[in-house]
């Protein structure tokens, strides 16, 4: 470790070497300074980014532009409360854990419509390309009082490209994207954007990548084949809206197809082909200035085929989900008070096409919600409750309240407690031979005290301390599920940014979680228990942006008894934009730069160095 804690420290260095950079004047800060973020998710209204009473990060297209990865579970696995847990590397099975919750237990959206599996629980996110994502909001503690099952450790919802007029004012504009990498592999993705002469906002996309990709197991691993996993995929992307005087009218899409390659001996199957799919159509409309109601129609769909040359394998995993939501808003003062009231119901069917014969291959769910707001000069709370009844395991209702107080000018302080619940998949119910049809759902309860302050225009920290008691968690048990586990997990997340001058800027994160299993005082395999990273950014011409970022994991437990453990790591990625002109830009990044061997889940290797080159070009 002591050659990655000298270059951990040359970027610690490189910190400090230019904190005494002089800080930008007033005039400056008033110029840096940016309109407030909204997001949509912790609450499925709009909502500042800075007044929320949860935790919540945005990851804008800017960040995915400037990082080194090069697919979505690399892009994430750096964020304070997010785990990825991967099989390997591009195109490999990957799940994303949020404060130490499973995978089922996170809910993943795209574009606010679930696409996850309804066998496994899990979202295919190594199939969603990162070409096509516009944000991506991280709601991290229990929402299941806004969005039903699953959200026990929070939400990750993935924002497609979105239409309108162009940055530079015109009505129409394209770009488009060619690159290659290393381990040998390429890509092309294009985008057209716009805003007809009615009134019609749109974006078109689409992506096609293919890589050799690497062996990603080790001699060790169950099913080693000595060969390269590789990976194809081709994706599209829609949106379209437009603006009345009633209201609006708007639909979103994404659409991808992936075929990934995988370790297993003959005659199993060792290629897997997996289809996701994500769509919605929506009206919102406007009643007065002051009430609004919402009504959407939506379709996820994860599909999954095992083979081995091109022959049918014997494990077929297609998960079919139609949907309806409608809410509605009324605003309303009294005095210096604004209040917001939220009501709505949701509704959706969930079919499983399978190769295994479950005994049930469907299920409906209903629910009911209201939520309730209060912005009172320095103070906000919000609550929420939800009823959610589902034919296979009954009723389940849920919770939250939070609040948020203005303390100073930019230093707010919040709050909140809120239950969850996660649904037993197919596979926990009626998987022939290793299921338990009288599973309830898991249960949870969790509460969060944060500080968010902008302490200059050029300067932020976000603190957050939280803990989260699960109960009737599912564990086998000879091979049978039973509702018996018990979990508490403590976290604390610290992110501090800040630009020292026009050309440097920096952020640095400390992620602390214990994750630990009551029933017999273990820590719960699989875990980030300390993650911290650096990140620096150097702008010294307005066409070039170089950036850098040491990310430090440290070791975690890989076994429930706790005799094993994956070794700690550190890699550093870095980035080099250069813009030819305003239309023009290339890029090259390296991820992993010296090619550091570590691991997420035993006997599966993490990438190695990985070079990436590209050129963009926008019409």
């Amino acid at each position: 470790m002591q050659k990655w804690t000298i270059y951990a420290g040359a970027l610690v260095l490189a910190f400090s070497n230019n904190a005494g950079a002089q800080e930008p004047d007033d005039r400056d800060a008033d110029a840096i300074r940016l309109d407030p973020v909204v997001v949509t998710t912790p609450l499925r209204r709009e909502t500042t980014l800075a007044r929320s009473t949860s935790s919540v990060t945005v990851i804008d297209r800017k960040e995915i532009d400037q990082s080194a990865a090069p697919d979505l579970p690399s892009l994430l696995k750096s964020y304070t409360g997010v785990s990825i847990i991967s099989y390997g590397g591009q195109g490999a099975s990957a799940n994303v854990y949020l404060r130490g919750m499973s995978a089922t237990q996170t809910l993943v959206l795209i574009n606010g419509v679930r696409a996850s599996s309804a066998t496994s629980g899990t979202t295919s996110i190594f199939n969603i390309p990162l070409a096509s994502i516009e944000r991506i909001e991280i709601a991290k503690g229990a929402h299941s009082a806004q969005y039903g099952a699953d959200a026990m450790g929070g939400v990750v919802n993935i924002i497609t490209k979105q239409g309108g007029a162009c940055a530079d004012g015109r009505n129409t504009c394209a770009t488009l994207t060619t690159g290659v990498t290393h381990p040998w592999g390429g890509y092309v993705s294009g985008t057209v954007q716009g805003r007809s002469e009615s009134g019609v906002n749109y974006a078109l996309g689409g992506n096609l990548l293919g890589t050799r990709g690497y062996d990603f197991t080790t001699p060790l691993a169950w099913g080693h084949e000595p060969d390269d996993d590789g990976f194809l995929q081709g994706s599209a992307n829609l949106s379209f809206s437009k603006d009345f005087d009633w209201g609006r009218l708007y639909a979103d899409g994404l659409f991808a197809r992936g075929r990934s390659q995988y370790d297993d001996t003959f005659p199993f199957a060792n290629e897997v082909d997996t289809t996701t799919f994500a769509g919605k159509l929506g009206a919102h409309v406007l009643h007065s200035d002051s009430w609004s109601s919402t009504v959407e129609v939506s379709s996820g769909l994860d599909y999954s085929t095992n083979f081995r040359d091109d022959v049918p394998g014997s494990s077929q995993f297609d998960t079919q989900r139609y949907g309806i939501f409608a809410s509605t808003e009324k605003r309303f003062d009294t005095g210096k008070a604004n209040h917001i009231f939220t009501g709505g119901v949701e509704a959706y069917r969930e079919h499983v096409d399978s190769t295994v014969d479950f005994a049930v291959d469907s299920r409906d769910l209903a629910a009911v919600f209201s939520q309730y707001s209060l912005e009172y000069e320095a103070l906000r709370v919000d609550a929420g409750v939800r009823y959610d009844h589902s034919s296979q395991f009954g009723g389940a209702t849920t919770y939250n309240v939070g609040a948020s107080y203005e303390v100073l000018p930019d230093l707010v302080l919040r709050s909140s407690y809120a239950t969850g619940f996660r649904a037993p998949t197919f596979n926990d119910l009626y998987y022939p031979g290793f299921s338990n049809p009288d599973l309830k759902p898991e249960k949870s309860r969790s509460y969060e005290v944060g500080l968010n302050w902008q302490a200059t225009a050029g300067t932020s920290l976000d603190l957050a301390f939280y803990q989260t008691w699960l109960t009737d968690a599912i564990a086998f048990i000879s091979p049978i599920p039973f509702n018996v586990a018990r979990a508490r997990i403590t976290g604390f997340e610290a992110t501090l940014a800040h630009r020292f001058s026009d050309e440097w800027s920096s952020k640095a994160t400390i992620d602390i979680r214990e994750p630990l299993n009551q029933d017999n005082g273990k820590y719960i395999p699989n875990r980030d228990r300390f993650k911290a990273t650096a990140e620096l950014t150097y702008s010294p011409t307005e066409q070039l942006d170089l950036m850098a970022k040491v990310l430090y994991g440290a070791a975690r437990y890989s076994n429930a008894a706790n005799t094993e453990k994956l070794p700690d790591y550190v890699t550093v990625d870095f980035t080099a934009l250069y813009a030819l002109d305003a239309q023009s830009q290339f890029k090259f990044s390296v991820e992993n730069l010296f090619d550091e061997e570590y691991a997420t889940v035993t006997n599966y290797r993490a990438p190695g160095r990985t070079f990436n080159l590209s050129f963009t070009r926008t019409f």
